[in-house]
Order: C-alpha cells, then sequence, then structure tokens
C-alpha cells in the first residue's frame, strides 16, 4: 500500500508546489501594478497632491470615507426620520460592509451614500478612471455632481430599487483638482456597502488592467469551449457517456468563470436580478453534479450505482427548484448548495482513493481535482475579508485541465499501445494458425495419400480379388480417406490463398462443359431429396479465360453449400454477359440467409448463423475459397438472399476471346480434382438395412437400430457391427429412427448426440416414453465427454456412451454388453411368463382328476372328454412355445377353452362363459395374455360369490387393431385397488396381480401399449387390450 502511494504523492507534492509557485508569481507581478506607498483616506479626504502618477500603475481608495446611512445625498436629499444630512454622517473604513450602520428592525433593504474627497494637483492634466468592482447590488457614482456610472438603480424605495450587481469602470473628467467622490447605494439581500476596495488611477493603467485580467478570463473560456466542442464531437461518435458529463462539465465550468470575478455574461446580457441568481446556483450545481458523474463514469463499479442515482436525482431535484423558486428563496438554500457540493466532492475523492488503490493508473486526474480544489481554496480565502482584493486567476484552471488533457492522452496512448500489442500478438498467432494448418494438413496427407493408395491397390488386383463384401467394406474405408483428403485440401487452399502462392493456369474453359460435369458430381450428393439440378447456358455462350480446375472447384463449393441448405425446390446454374465479362449464378430455393450475414459469409471460418452450422458442419471456408479465388481470376462475386425463400450467388470470370475449337478442347478428368468423387459417393450413400441370417446357435440375431446424420458414418458403423452376427437398421435422422421404434422391435438404439433438427438428447427422451431402460438400452455416440454432457445423456435415459471417433473394439464391447443385458431381461420375462403357467395349484388338479374319477362312475364318455381337455391343458402349459415372444391367437384360444371346460365340469350352471370370437383373424399375440385374464375373471370375479356369474370373451377387428377383451358381471374391485393393480407394489399380493403385471409389461414390449382394466363394485370387470392386425 506503501509502495502504491509513494509515487503518487510524490507527483501531487511536486505539483502543488509547482502552482502555488505560479500563483506567487503572478501576485508578485501583480504588486508591480500598485504604487508602493499609496496613501490612504483620512477624515473623508484623500491627498493626492505632490503625487506622481504612472501610466501602468493604480492605486486602492482606502481609508476613512464619510458614510451616510439611509441617505441618497445627490438623488433624494433627507432620511427617513427627516434629520439633516450632516447630522447622519459616519466615518467608516472602506472597503467594508455597513451591517452596523443601520438599525436591526428585521428588514433586508438598506440605503446610504459613501462620499470621498479627492484631492489632486492644481497643474494637473491627466484624465483619472476608477474600477468598482462590487458595491451592493445597485449602485450610481457621481464626480462633482455629475453622474458618470451606475450599475442598476439605487432607490430609498424598494419598490423603484432596481438591483444589478456587475463591476463597472467609470472614466472621470479632467480640469479639476479637487474630485468630490459621492457614491449612492441601495441593497435588497442581506449585507451591502463597498465590498471591495475600488480602483483609481490614470485611464491608461484601469484600462490596461483591466485588459489583461478581462484578456485572462477570456482565454480561460475558449479553452473550456475547446474543450467542451471535441467532447461533443467524441460523443457523436461514440456510446461512451463519459465524454458527454465531461461536455456538460466543462461548459457549466466556463459558465462559472462567465459568473465570477468581472461577472462577463452578465456585462453581455442583462437580464435581471433574479434570473443572476438562478444562473448562479444552477451553474454551480452543473459544476458539482457533472464532476461527479464524471469521475464516476471513468472508474466505475468503484461505489455502488445507487449512490450516484441518489446524489444525482437530489442535484436535479435542486435544480428544478432553483428554476421555479423567487430569488429570495434560492439565496436561503445556500448551504444547502455547499453541503451537496462537499458530498460531490467526497464521493469522487472516495472513487479517486479507490482507483489508487487498486492500482489505477489516476494521478493526472488526482492531479486536476487538486488544481480545481485549490482554485477553490484560494477563492474562498479571498472571499473571506473585503480587505483582499478578488483578481481573477485562471492559471489554477488551465493547469487542471492541461493535467485532464494529459489523463485523457495517456488513456488514449495506452490504448493504442494496447491495440498494438494485441494486434501483433493476434498476427503472430494468426501467422502460427497458418503455419500449423499448413504443416498439419500435410503431415495428415501423406499418410491419407498412402492410404488411398494402398486401397485402390487391394482393389485393382486382380491376382488376389476380395471377397465382395471385403471389397465394399475397403470402398467405404476409401471414401472416408478421400473426404479427409478434401477437408485438408481446403485448409491448404485457404492458407496458400492468403499467402498468394496459388498459380492459375489460364485459358480457354468452357462454361457448358464445366457445368455439367460439375451438376452429375451433385447429384449423388442430393440423397433424395426432391431438388431439381438445372443448367442454363446456351450452348453458344463464349468460352471464358480462367483455370479449369479452380472453375470447377468455386462451382463446387458454390453447388454442394446449395444442396446442404436446399430441401425441395431447384438449384440453377445460368451464365449471362456482363460487357467483357461472364456472370455465373447459382440459384437455390433453400433456407437463404439473413441479410446482416451476407458480408460475413465471405470471410475464412465464417458461417451464416450456428444452426446452420450444427447442421451441415465444416470449417466454413468454401465461401471464403470461392471469394479468393474469383478475385484472383480478377473477378467479384456477391450474395443476394431472402431468409426462407432463396439465395442467389453471383460472379465474373474474364470472357475469352472467342470459342476454343472443338478439336482442341479436352476436358480434364474429374477424377483429378482436388474434388474426390468418392467422397462424394461416400456423403450421398443411403441408408442401409442389413439382415444377418440367425447365428450359429440357432438364436435370432440382435436388431440394431443406428441413427447418424452422416451417411458415411451410418456405413462405417453397419460394416463394423454385421461382422458380429447383428441385424442392422441404419436410419439418417431422428425422427425416421422414431418412426422404425414403432413399426420393428430393436435389441439397441445407437445414436449420435449433434444432429439436426432433433438432437440424440431429444430422441432419448422421446423413446423412454415407450420403453423404459432396460427394456430398449440406447448408445450415445459423443464428440464431447464432460460432465455436463455426459450427465445430459444419462438424464435423457442413455444406458451408455461412446466417445467420437469411435474405436471399433470399445464399441462392440459396449453394444455386446447392452444387447446380452437385453437378451437375458428378455429371457428372464419369457421364463416368468412360463413359470407363472407352470404354477398350477395343487388343489385344482386335485379337484380336476377327482372330478375325472366321479364322471368315470356316472358318465364315461362325459369323463373322456374332460380327460381330453385336461391332457390339452397340461399339453399347453408346458408347450415350448410359451417361451417365444409371439404364438398364434388360436394355440391361446385353445388353452382357454379347455380351462374353462374343466372349470365348467366343476362349477356347473355357476359358471356361464360366453365366446364372440370373429373368425378369420390370424394373428400373433403374447402367450399366456389370455388365459390368466379369463383364470382371473372366473376365480376371483364370479366365483367369490356363490351364485356365480358371466365370463365374456371377445375378440374382433376394430380397424387396423385388433380388441381382445375379457368381461365379468363378478363383484368388482374399488378405485383404489384398481389404480395399484398393475404396479409392482402389488406383485406380492397374489398370482394373478403378478400375472397381470407380467402381461401388461409384455404388451407394452410388443406393442406399446397395455392393458386397460376398468371395474367398479358390484359392478363386474372388464380387461382389454389391443395389437396391430397383422397376421401371423
Amino acid at each position: 500500500m506503501l509502495g502504491t502511494l509513494k509515487k503518487p504523492f510524490i507527483a501531487i507534492v511536486v505539483f502543488i508546489v509547482f502552482i502555488t509557485a505560479v500563483r506567487l508569481v503572478w501576485t508578485n507581478y501583480l504588486t508591480t501594478t500598485d504604487y508602493a506607498k499609496a496613501p490612504a483616506a483620512q477624515d473623508g479626504v484623500l491627498d493626492l497632491r505632490n503625487f506622481s502618477f504612472t501610466g501602468h500603475q493604480t492605486l486602492q481608495l482606502k481609508g476613512e470615507w464619510t458614510f451616510y446611512p439611509s441617505v441618497l445625498l445627490v438623488s433624494g436629499a433627507g432620511s427617513d426620520n427627516g434629520n439633516a444630512p450632516a447630522a447622519q454622517a459616519e466615518k467608516v473604513f472602506v472597503p467594508d460592509l455597513w451591517d452596523g450602520y443601520f438599525p436591526q428592525d428585521g428588514s433586508a433593504f438598506h440605503y446610504g451614500t459613501y462620499r470621498l474627497q479627492i484631492r489632486l494637483d492644481q497643474e494637473t492634466k491627466q484624465t483619472f478612471a476608477m474600477k468598482i468592482s462590487r458595491i451592493g447590488n445597485a449602485s450610481s457614482v457621481y464626480v462633482n455632481g455629475q453622474l458618470l456610472a451606475s450599475s442598476g438603480h439605487p432607490s430609498s424605495d424598494p419598490g423603484k430599487h432596481q438591483a444589478q450587481n456587475v463591476p463597472y469602470t467609470v472614466t472621470i473628467p479632467a480640469g479639476s483638482p479637487t474630485l468630490d467622490l459621492v457614491i449612492e447605494v441601495s441593497h435588497d439581500a442581506g449585507k451591502g456597502g463597498i465590498e471591495r476596495a475600488i480602483r483609481f488611477g490614470t485611464v491608461d493603467a484601469i484600462q490596461q488592467r483591466n485588459s489583461l485580467l478581462v484578456g485572462l478570463q477570456l482565454l480561460l473560456c475558449v479553452i473550456l469551449f475547446i474543450n467542451a466542442l471535441y467532447g461533443v464531437i467524441l460523443r457523436l461518435l461514440s456510446s461512451n457517456k463519459g465524454l458527454s458529463y465531461f461536455a456538460f462539465f466543462m461548459i457549466f465550468t466556463l459558465f462559472s468563470v462567465l459568473i465570477s470575478d468581472d461577472r462577463l455574461l452578465f456585462q453581455w446580457f442583462h437580464m435581471g436580478d433574479a434570473w443572476e441568481i438562478k444562473i448562479v446556483y444552477l451553474t454551480y450545481i452543473g459544476v458539482n453534479a457533472f464532476m461527479c458523474l464524471l469521475i464516476n463514469s471513468l472508474f466505475p463499479s468503484r461505489v455502488p450505482k445507487v449512490t450516484t442515482h441518489i446524489i444525482a436525482f437530489c442535484w436535479t431535484l435542486y435544480a428544478l427548484f432553483i428554476l421555479i423558486s423567487p430569488s429570495s428563496y434560492i439565496q436561503a438554500t445556500s448551504k444547502l448548495l455547499l453541503v451537496l457540493g462537499l458530498t460531490s466532492v467526497i464521493l469522487g475523492g472516495h472513487i479517486l482513493r479507490r482507483a489508487i488503490q487498486q492500482k489505477e493508473d489516476v494521478i493526472f486526474l488526482l492531479l486536476a481535482c487538486i488544481g480545481i480544489g485549490i482554485n477553490i481554496l484560494w477563492s474562498a480565502f479571498m472571499h473571506l475579508s473585503p480587505e483582499n482584493e478578488l483578481i481573477h486567476y485562471p492559471f489554477d484552471l488551465i493547469f487542471a485541465l492541461l493535467a485532464f488533457a494529459a489523463f485523457w492522452f495517456k488513456r488514449f496512448f495506452h490504448a493504442i499501445d494496447q491495440s498494438l500489442l494485441l494486434a501483433g500478438k493476434l498476427q503472430l498467432e494468426d501467422k502460427r494458425k497458418d503455419e500449423f494448418l499448413v504443416n498439419t494438413s500435410h503431415e495428415l496427407r501423406n499418410p491419407l495419400q498412402g492410404i488411398s493408395t494402398m486401397l485402390q491397390v487391394i482393389l485393382d488386383d486382380q491376382s488376389h480379388p476380395v471377397h465382395p463384401k471385403q471389397q465394399e467394406r475397403v470402398e467405404i474405408i476409401k471414401k472416408v480417406s478421400s473426404r479427409m483428403s478434401f477437408m485438408l485440401d481446403d485448409l491448404i487452399d485457404i492458407t496458400r490463398l492468403k499467402e498468394q502462392t496459388i498459380p492459375l493456369e489460364i485459358k480457354p474453359v468452357r462454361l457448358q462443359s464445366v457445368v455439367s460435369g460439375v451438376l452429375d458430381m451433385i447429384k449423388v450428393m442430393l440423397d433424395g431429396k426432391p431438388v431439381q439440378l438445372r443448367a442454363d447456358i446456351e450452348d453458344t455462350f463464349p468460352a471464358v479465360q480462367a483455370d479449369e480446375q479452380r472453375v470447377i472447384q468455386i462451382l463446387f463449393n458454390l453447388l454442394h453449400n446449395a444442396v446442404k441448405f436446399t430441401d425441395k425446390g431447384f438449384i440453377t446454374v445460368r451464365a449471362v454477359r456482363k460487357g467483357p465479362m461472364a456472370e455465373v449464378q447459382v440459384e437455390d430455393t433453400g433456407i437463404g440467409i439473413p441479410e446482416e450475414a451476407l458480408l460475413q459469409i465471405f470471410h475464412p471460418y465464417e458461417q451464416a448463423d450456428n444452426h446452420f452450422k450444427r447442421a451441415s458442419g465444416g470449417f466454413g471456408l468454401g465461401l471464403s475459397i470461392c471469394r479468393q479465388l474469383v478475385e484472383l481470376h480478377g473477378g467479384t462475386i456477391t450474395a443476394e438472399s431472402s431468409l426462407g425463400e432463396k439465395t442467389l450467388f453471383r460472379f465474373t470470370l474474364p470472357l475469352g476471346d472467342g470459342n476454343p475449337a472443338e478439336e482442341d478442347f479436352q476436358p480434364s478428368s474429374l477424377t483429378n480434382l482436388s474434388v474426390p468423387l468418392d467422397e462424394i459417393a461416400a456423403a450421398a450413400e443411403p441408408p442401409v438395412e442389413r439382415g444377418i441370417s440367425p447365428n450359429e446357435s440357432g438364436a435370432p440375431a440382435c436388431r440394431l437400430l443406428i441413427v447418424d446424420d452422416d451417411a458415411v458414418n451410418l456405413n462405417v458403423l453397419a460394416q463394423m457391427l454385421e461382422t458380429e452376427g447383428y441385424v442392422i437398421d441404419a436410419v439418417t435422422s431422428a425422427e425416421l429412427a422414431l418412426a422404425e421404434t414403432k413399426r420393428q422391435r430393436y435389441d439397441l438404439v445407437i445414436t449420435d448426440v449433434m444432429m439436426p433438427h432433433m438432437s440424440g438428447y431429444e430422441l432419448t427422451e422421446l423413446i423412454r416414453e415407450r420403453f423404459n431402460i432396460s427394456e430398449l438400452p440406447i448408445l450415445l455416440l459423443t464428440a464431447r465427454v464432460r460432465t455436463e454432457d455426459i450427465l445430459t445423456g444419462f438424464r435423457a435415459g442413455a444406458n451408455d456412451y461412446v466417445k467420437k471417433p469411435v474405436d471399433a473394439w470399445e464399441l462392440k464391447a459396449r453394444v455386446h454388453a447392452l444387447t446380452q443385458l437385453k437378451t437375458s431381461i428378455d429371457d428372464r420375462l419369457r421364463m416368468e411368463s412360463a413359470w407363472l403357467q407352470s404354477q398350477i395349484q395343487p388343489h385344482f388338479l386335485f379337484n380336476t382328476l377327482n372330478s375325472i374319477a366321479a364322471l368315470g362312475m356316472i358318465d364315461f364318455n362325459k369323463m373322456q372328454t374332460l380327460l381330453d381337455e385336461f391332457s390339452n391343458y397340461l399339453r399347453l402349459s408346458f408347450d415350448f412355445k410359451n417361451a417365444s415372444p409371439l404364438v398364434p391367437l388360436e394355440h391361446e384360444l385353445s388353452l382357454v377353452r379347455s380351462y374353462v371346460y374343466i372349470e365348467k365340469e366343476r362349477f356347473g350352471s355357476r359358471l356361464t362363459v360366453v365366446w364372440n370370437i370373429e373368425s378369420g383373424i390370424d394373428i400373433l399375440i403374447p402367450p399366456l395374455s389370455i388365459q390368466p385374464l379369463v383364470e382371473n375373471a372366473i376365480k376371483h370375479g364370479l366365483l367369490s360369490r356363490n351364485r356365480g356369474g358371466t365370463v365374456s370373451v371377445n375378440v374382433c377387428r376394430l380397424a387396423e387393431m385388433v380388441d381382445i377383451s375379457i368381461i365379468d358381471d363378478g363383484g368388482g374391485m374399488d378405485k383404489d385397488y384398481l389404480s395399484q393393480l398393475l404396479t409392482y407394489s402389488n406383485r406380492s399380493s397374489s398370482r394373478s396381480g403378478i400375472g397381470l403385471i407380467n402381461i401388461n409389461r409384455r404388451l407394452m414390449q410388443q406393442f406399446g401399449t397395455g392393458l386397460d382394466i376398468q371395474s367398479s363394485l358390484d359392478q363386474g370387470t372388464c380387461v382389454s387390450f389391443q395389437i396391430p392386425y397383422q397376421k401371423g
């Protein structure tokens, strides 16, 4: 802290010593304009006989004057009490206030006359003058009975009194050795009298002194005005509020100079005493308020905003009071002005102190404030005693302005230095970035080229032909490496263009052939979009002078950009003549570009919108490369767009001298361009669906759904997982993935996180609305593995994630783990279903066997039928089909019929079963999905009552669905029990509870809908479910 304050403290001391020394020099200079031994008045007479006057020196009319209180000797004879003027004469010392010479009657209005006899040499021929600074607020000067000058209109009548307190000069006619000086004064506001000494001397001396002091005041005003003017100009050019505060601070300081000392403003404009008082108060209000606001704007956040707002509000309120109040009320608030001014000064000092503590460079601003403060202190000291003459001293304020200017310039040059430093760093970093990109691109390009070459060797080796499946995989790898090479070419090109090291092979180029070839390249990238590609170029259109390879690159980049952002409509390429140039137009009906982004899209690494960038991918280099290549050819490129409608790119190329001869025209081989056809084909690869035969164990293969908006990635993932024996379905959007999960049953969903329109997170949440985390596992592919990204995936409902780029062994291991988990859960569900059916209650077996034995003694035929149904029931209950996910409807109904027949034989007329089975419905349903419902209806719905009841088994087709319902007229259930029937909290209540939960879960997993149970006490129960109509 001491080290921080040491240097500013030294600077402050030096500055104070300096401006004090300048003031002393100024004071010493002024003493040379005064007579060294000037006489003083005695007993109302100033004897200047034998006094030698010069043309540059003056003297003060100090000493004993004759004063007549409440008497105007010349303009109004007599006094208030009628006594003779001589009887009221008082000897007073001038300059001084007249307060002690009037009765204390509470009146603010007083008047009187000052008189002084000046004796000069008889032979003097000089012309004399007087400078009157401050006498009351109305005065008139008479010399030898002649009115020579006045300020306002003094009067003994308050109604006729006219106040105007401005300094003025009185020129005295020559020729008289004795000057009878009479000054009539009236005053209506507080203290009055001759407050400051009157200067007397020759006319030349008085004028010389006046010119010097007024000139210095005007010089200071000009300096302040210039500062205010450039503050206003800079404010108009920027949004910095501090410049406004600075301009207003300078303006109000200028006014403070004009209303003090010689009060030049009131000498120029006579506006009445009331408005003069208002202007004085408003000026000092403005100086204090804007000084505080200026310091706060220079060092924000040093004090709470509410503090500055409160002070600004107080100043504003006080200013409004000044504007609407009479002058008598205004002058009564002078102490409030002082308090508010001190508050602003204290707040400004506090802000500066905080800035110094935080090592801000505020020394020049601090010196400016000290200069203003010292000026205020000297002014206050000079006002303490009438003996002190009020002389304008501008140099404190000039030094303060210079310090303030130094503060601004230092900040300005510091900002320039910082800008230059940062610019240098940015240029260095930009150069390093370019070098890094070029070096990296070259380093990656060589191994990529080697990979592509070796892959091509494998494909071309006829002596060792590869298997078709392996050949397809090798081609996909080659396409991926070609795409990477294409991206590296962009990085190298943008750097070479910046360094201007790309050579052009200029020759006649036919746009018709080039456009046709590029459109064929682009067609495979449409990926099934309903977009038409058009070429509108006349066969007779002349050739252009250009580098054919670069023209193809320009067109490919523009068309590739159009394809990415056009979902339907058309993409058209036109060519028209524009004088010596050919204008090529590429128009699409895509999503358009915002108007504010049109100027940015041709800059490197810039794209129109973050959403477009995420949807399309890439570095944003294509359009920048186009612009620079076009400019290398001497042309221009522009873009026009309407957001949501279309985009039109125009670029120009110089026309050739004529069409090249057909026999000389040999189009370049497109396969040798920097735009690889393999990469294009890979990008346009359609979504794949591959089926794998059941594995060697005979179990069906797991079906996987892969979701990625990049067709190449889909092919790579599919090929990677096919070798593991999975059935692969691949789609390119989250919307298609949702549709597939409704159409097909999957064991695992693998989805990319970043996809256009709907992210992988949102897809996961939508899938979880139908399948829980064990019924359909989800594996996320993400390029970011920060904690927040992983948590977002798990919160959405994902089971696991794999970081991109994908490692094949890691992906296979995680897929294997998740599919094994899903298979284990499915097996457990099937085994639970089979176990439920196999748990035939012992008393059911005993009762059935007893019924068979009883019928053997009564009715052999019925016994035989019951034995057959019981045998069928046992066979179907232990059938291995029960472990399958779906069985034919007739298989399930056969089991139900056998069970119902056995129960009817046991309970006779207590049980009635109605069959409503629509014919021709041949579908597959989950095993053991109807029989447990019928068993539950008979045992818990009907036989719990002595009178029994009726059970209705219904199967009917409703449009594309099959409705299966079991209805009984038994005891029913209350709402509380019904609400918990399908929850896991009810599993332990009974075997039927377990059965219903199992059936409901299997239906939800297979078809997306579960059981619908409607029941009321004593009103029966209806249990139903619906499945899609698909023939088994």
